[in-house]
């Protein structure tokens, strides 16, 4: 696949997801008691700093320049079911749950940083980015 296809597919992707998760915060208490985690409970402030338009932006550029750095170690798969699959989905968490410590460090994300990351921590908060760029592989894989 083309490198700008693949980090425009990945942006859309993640913006979508971020909308998502926004949804999800808004109505956080009327979730099912299974989907009520506290890191979509720790967005809702986020979310309130910014427009739908503007979060999903942020998301979405986050998630394709994480993406060209998954890329320097990992090819994207061929067939789904494949080591080399397996190989992407582990070497996407990792750099997705590291991408997290230079976002707060930068200060470049001051309302995630005070809403997010400070409630979760740090381990908390990487394994939750790391999740995240799992869920948005995937996502991309199955299309």
């Amino acid at each position: 696949m083309n490198l700008y296809k693949l980090l425009t597919i990945t942006f859309l992707i993640t913006a979508l997801w971020d909308v998502a998760l926004r949804i999800m915060s808004e109505n956080y208490y009327s979730l099912p008691k299974f989907l009520q985690y506290d890191f979509i409970r720790y967005l809702r402030p986020y979310f309130k700093k910014h427009t739908i338009l503007s979060a999903a932006l942020i998301a979405g550029i986050v998630g394709a320049v994480t993406q060209v750095i998954i890329l320097k170690f990992v090819d994207i798969p061929k067939k789904i079911m494949s080591y080399k699959t397996v190989e992407f989905v582990v070497i996407s968490f990792i750099i997705s749950a590291l991408i997290g410590f230079p976002m707060k460090w930068s200060g470049l994300f001051p309302h995630l940083y005070e809403y997010y990351y400070k409630p979760l921590g740090d381990i908390r908060g990487a394994y939750h980015d790391g999740i995240s760029g799992v869920i948005v592989q995937s996502t991309l894989l199955l299309l």
